[in-house]
Parts: C-alpha cells; sequence; structure tokens
C-alpha cells in the first residue's frame, strides 16, 4: 500500500530540529543591544539638529529689522519655540561690526550692542549682527561603559540685520 500525502510532507525528527530556534535565542540579546544602540544614536541625532534649528530660528527672528535685533527675549522664544526640546535654553544677543565688503562682518563672537554707537569703520559700512546660542542635554536612556550618560548639543547661529 502506498504513503499518504501527509506521511510523505512529514519528516523524521533528528538532532537538528530545534536549531534555528536555539540561534534566534542565543543572538536575540545581541540583536536588541543592537536596535538600543541604533536609538539612543538617533535620540542625541534629533536633539543635536533641534538645537541647531532652534538657534537658527532664533537668529532669524532677530534679523528681521533693527526693532527685533534689539528683542532678545523675542529671539529667545523664537529659538524655544522652534526647537520644542525640553531643558533647552537660549540666549540671545547683538552688536556692530566693520563690513570691509568681504561678506563676512558678523562672526562670532559678537562685541556688545553699546559698540554700534561707539564703532568707526572708517571706509567701511556698520553693520548690526545678532547671535542666537541654544545648549541642551541630551541623557541616555542606559549607561554604556565607555561612553558618557550625557551629551552636550549646542550652536551659535549669527546673522545680519536687514535695514
Amino acid at each position: 500500500m502506498g504513503r499518504s500525502p501527509f506521511e510523505a510532507a512529514r519528516r523524521p525528527k533528528t538532532a537538528e530540529s530545534g536549531q534555528s530556534l536555539m540561534e534566534f535565542a542565543l543572538m536575540l540579546p545581541f540583536m536588541l543591544l543592537l536596535l538600543l544602540g541604533v536609538v539612543e544614536i538617533g535620540r542625541a541625532v534629533f536633539i543635536s539638529i533641534a538645537v541647531a534649528n532652534g538657534a537658527t530660528a532664533g537668529v532669524e527672528y532677530g534679523a528681521q529689522s533693527p526693532t527685533t535685533a534689539a528683542d532678545n527675549a523675542g529671539m529667545q522664544t523664537a529659538a524655544q519655540n522652534d526647537a520644542n526640546v525640553s531643558g533647552m535654553t537660549a540666549s540671545a544677543t547683538q552688536g556692530c561690526r566693520c563690513d570691509s565688503g568681504s561678506g563676512t562682518s558678523c562672526s562670532v563672537p559678537l562685541p556688545p550692542s553699546s559698540s554700534c554707537a561707539t564703532i568707526s569703520c572708517g571706509s567701511g559700512q556698520i553693520v548690526e549682527c545678532v547671535e542666537v546660542t541654544t545648549n541642551a542635554t541630551f541623557n541616555s536612556l542606559l549607561h554604556y561603559p565607555g561612553l558618557p550618560s550625557s551629551y552636550q548639543a549646542s550652536k551659535t547661529a549669527v546673522m545680519r540685520v536687514r535695514e
């Protein structure tokens, strides 16, 4: 008599029948650790980008006009609202520099805003600049040996004020 279709499809059990499951069970902790590392790096990059975008948003607000350049609180608020990172701090300043036509007049650090009344450029042009610095601390979910448990993200953006 012939074999039934069910008997032909069934294989006899051997010593290798649970090998794949055992290999998966051994590799699972390493794969989860790798996944957690990728998530941690993603969180750190997200906070770094948000801090940089916040500084840019704050300086863009301040560079709209001489009136907004004097609004330090408005620049700080614009930076914090754009980043939306808890615990982020922002500081804003404005100052004047001489522009000789090179296009690099606004650079860090800016002189205090009182320099605008006392600055003398000779043949150059006096330009007003704004600067916003943002800071945030990233705390990792777990402590990894050899790596710091927190990371300080910081960004300074400078822009020339539109006249």
